[in-house]
């Protein structure tokens, strides 16, 4: 995709580059296409590539004019004459391997992004709806959410923070342990606490999680191990199961997964409840 995930450039992506900031989105459509299935184009007719691209014949041979070849035959041509096998973007399959001092660019290019892109193919295909579903009927039953983690996670529970105050509920942010401790002895059976914790074993939120469910608070969890105190602690808890190397921790890929289930629950819960007038504020972040 033009403008997006950054793969090895393959001739077209090279032939291409310099005109991508030009084109039109008619143009910009079969520059995508042509970029994606670069050596495939080679074996297919001008009338085979319009109805795969729903533009007409006349306007692909004028971009194939545009970007500096005679015709459509020219152009073909030469995408057989300088084909190279290695011109083809490379995936390894050991993606998930360390980062090694032999790496190049490109190397650390994909094993930095590659996992997080395969870990949210699989959250979309592995998330629980009806799970989902319930956190989302937790949150509108409650009157206040409170988020917290300890360490990496703290940061993730502040930017929940900060998205869910845009909502129509009270929401609350401790940085400091003891201070959070503290509130957890004031909440109610009206409050929702979001705890994230990868272990879902550090002692300080088994601490807080079990006087928040004392003093009866609803608990959603985000963690990335099953059978844990925190998950046994919660409500409803979503386990992020993720490969991790020595170099991505959980405040890498993991924390993107975390993030990418807050995002789905905020919003659906802004766009149910869209009569609220901060929703109209997103536009202007």
């Amino acid at each position: 995709m033009i403008g997006g995930f950054f793969m090895p450039a393959n001739y077209l992506e090279k032939v291409l580059r310099p005109y991508l900031k030009n084109l039109n989105k008619t143009e910009t459509k079969i520059a995508s296409y042509f970029i994606e299935n670069n050596q495939n184009i080679i074996n297919k007719t001008i009338s085979e590539l319009s109805q795969e691209i729903g533009v007409s014949e006349s306007t692909i041979f004028k971009f194939v004019k545009k970007i500096g070849y005679e015709g459509f035959q020219d152009f073909k041509i030469s995408l057989a004459t300088n084909y190279k096998e290695e011109d083809q973007p490379s995936i390894k399959p050991n993606f998930f391997s360390d980062i090694t001092e032999d790496d190049s660019l490109n190397d650390i290019f994909q094993k930095v992004i590659i996992p997080k892109i395969k870990f949210l193919e699989y959250l979309l295909e592995t998330i629980n709806e009806e799970l989902i579903e319930e956190a989302v009927e937790m949150i509108h039953q409650a009157d206040t959410l409170f988020f917290s983690g300890v360490g990496g996670s703290s940061v993730i529970a502040y930017d929940s923070f900060h998205k869910f105050l845009r909502t129509e509920f009270q929401c609350q942010f401790i940085s400091d342990f003891n201070l959070q401790l503290t509130y957890s002895k004031k909440i109610d059976n009206n409050s929702l606490a979001f705890l994230f914790s990868h272990s879902g074993s550090t002692k300080e939120i088994i601490e807080l999680g079990s006087s928040l469910k004392k003093n009866g608070a609803k608990i959603i969890s985000l963690t990335g191990n099953y059978g844990t105190p925190l998950e046994k602690l919660s409500d409803i808890s979503f386990v992020v199961s993720s490969e991790e190397s020595a170099l991505r921790s959980q405040t890498l890929s993991s924390r993107i997964l975390y993030m990418t289930i807050i995002d789905i629950l905020y919003v659906i819960i802004m766009y149910r409840d869209n009569k609220y007038a901060t929703f109209l504020d997103l536009k202007r972040d």
